[in-house]
């Protein structure tokens, strides 16, 4: 059964969460301000397209909700918040203000994945040494939770939070009278510290990777195919392009057809925001981008791709 808490997000728009999920991240923001910094994980259950990326939106949009009600930062979460490359990550993070959120998307597979996961893991083990007082929080998205190396998965990770499919019987469209299985998004299970541990434990005695050894701290949770302060228009464009970019024998960086068609889908929408007059700050507020990107895809005549502002990956 869903148990949802409604909040008004940095947007000033009604959103749901899991009210147990929240219960959680109120203590997490609460005790930030006493000297902690937080590693958040959201792993897929070994799968894709399950909706990870969407749920750690959605905790990062609470988080801000919270740090702003706490006084401790009125903005901590925007687009720019987002990486998908841990070089930028790690060198635009020291230069943030105290208390802010950090989501990092490692949605990729296989080889490449691999690499730049464990390089991303090595990294951010050296920024705590160096800027753990920063009091930052990070959530981190990635695929599967037993990729990740022993200091990152159990002393340095404060919960693990794993998206998974649920299966349901409906009847069949085929009219033959039959059920037929339906796959549903949405759900999740919450696993503390000591849960993730123990999870993590058993997965090295017996090499099982499996998420279901060990209870979850509590009741599966669910949540909806939202996007709250940052909108599905202006995330998809950046994930996409970061996903799809490939090396050229120059070693210049270039993205696909498809990657550059959803950057001019998305600056073709802010054109036509700003010709029906709506403000572009409040272009920027609706697509959760800058006013910078804004002005500048205002400024370009012909609106196509600028390779100038992708997120380098």
């Amino acid at each position: 059964m869903m148990t949802y808490i409604w909040y008004e997000d940095n947007k000033g728009e009604q959103q749901p969460i899991d009210k147990m999920l929240a219960n959680v991240l109120e203590t997490f923001a609460f005790n930030l301000r006493y000297d902690w910094d937080l590693v958040i994980l959201v792993s897929g259950n070994r799968m894709v397209r399950v909706g990870k990326s969407v749920l750690a939106i959605q905790i990062c949009s609470y988080l801000a909700y919270l740090l702003r009600k706490l006084k401790m930062n009125n903005d901590a979460y925007t687009i720019d918040s987002i990486y998908f490359d841990n070089k930028k990550l790690m060198s635009e993070a020291i230069k943030k203000p105290k208390f802010s959120i950090i989501h990092y998307d490692e949605g990729r597979e296989g080889l490449a994945a691999s690499k730049s996961m464990s390089a991303m893991q090595q990294d951010l083990i050296d920024y705590f040494t160096e800027c753990g007082q920063l009091n930052h929080i990070f959530v981190i998205v990635l695929p599967d939770f037993f990729d990740l190396k022993e200091t990152m998965a159990v002393p340095r990770s404060e919960c693990l939070i794993n998206v998974s499919r649920e299966y349901k019987m409906v009847d069949s469209p085929y009219e033959d009278g039959k059920k037929i299985v339906k796959w549903d998004r949405g759900y999740f299970k919450f696993y503390n510290r000591e849960a993730k541990n123990q999870l993590y434990d058993i997965f090295r005695t017996t090499r099982r990777k499996d998420y279901d050894v060990t209870k979850p701290s509590f009741p599966q949770g669910q949540f909806e195919n939202r996007y709250p302060l940052i909108t599905k228009e202006a995330y998809e464009p950046l994930k996409l392009a970061a996903l799809t970019r490939f090396k050229e024998s120059k070693g210049e960086d270039k993205l696909s057809n498809r990657a550059k068609k959803g950057y001019m889908q998305r600056n073709l929408l802010i054109k036509t925001l700003v010709e029906n007059g709506m403000k572009q700050v409040d272009v920027a507020k609706k697509l959760g981008v800058t006013e910078g990107e804004v002005s500048r895809c205002v400024r370009q005549h012909d609106y196509t791709f600028d390779s100038s502002n992708v997120v380098e990956s």
